[in-house]
């Protein structure tokens, strides 16, 4: 009978215990996306920082400003296009799991 109710449990808790695996692999992914991209505008803002150095006249400022702005804002587009497509994914990861879930109750 404890038996029973044991498997009982475990089955309860598979779904929680399968969203609990997808949250902490989400987790250890975002920080890694979020590491390497504070990574790369650190990098990017040093080089930048270097180049505007070496300007001598108002229009070389101009197009370093310019470039190193076109760069973050290709960074940001991507980084939120690659997000998007992320959490999407997972929701859809996490969907499958309680549909499983129910079905099987």
């Amino acid at each position: 009978m404890f038996d029973k109710i044991f498997e009982q449990t475990q089955n309860a808790f598979k779904p929680m215990n399968e969203l609990m695996t997808l949250n902490s692999k989400a987790f250890e992914e975002v920080a890694e996306k979020q590491k390497a991209f504070f990574n790369d505008m650190v990098s990017d803002s040093m080089a930048f920082a270097k180049e505007l150095s070496a300007q001598k006249d108002f229009s070389g400022v101009y197009q370093t400003q310019k470039t190193y702005l076109e760069g973050v804002q290709d960074k940001m587009v991507a980084a939120s296009t690659d997000a998007y497509e992320w959490f999407s994914s997972n929701q859809a990861k996490a969907g499958e799991v309680i549909k499983s879930a129910t079905t099987s109750l």
